[in-house]
């Protein structure tokens, strides 16, 4: 898969299932930093996201210590380029304000996948 270098971060696209239903999400960035993957409901509420009553709410620390709130959601599917993971927890919550930035694929996501990113093609696979 190829990522996109911009204002210093890298950015890529991934395709989420739930309920049957599926979107490919664009502004998707990889970050090793962060422990857990997030989306913003924003990106994922016309395929039915959203929180429901019976998920778990979390709170996790932002940029310079901040704290934010999410929900987590067990999802049928996410897919990075190829690769697949089923029946996973995802949490979402408001990532950025401004709408540029989608979601985060954490470490989690990363490590399940086996992630190799290569800096210097710009490429995960």
């Amino acid at each position: 898969m190829k990522l996109e270098y911009r204002n210093g971060l890298l950015f890529t696209s991934i395709e989420i299932k739930h309920r049957k239903k599926s979107k490919i999400i664009d502004n998707i960035v990889i970050d090793t930093g962060a422990a857990e993957t997030i989306i913003s409901p924003d990106a994922v509420y016309d395929i039915g996201i959203y929180a429901e009553q019976n998920d778990r709410l979390v709170q996790y620390y932002g940029v310079g210590g901040s704290t934010h709130n999410a929900f987590v959601k067990n999802i049928d599917q996410i897919k990075v380029d190829v690769i697949n993971v089923k029946n996973v927890s995802i949490d979402f919550g408001i990532i950025d304000t401004k709408g540029n930035i989608n979601g985060l694929i954490g470490l989690d996501i990363l490590m399940k996948i086996g992630a190799i990113i290569n800096l210097k093609n710009l490429t995960i696979s």
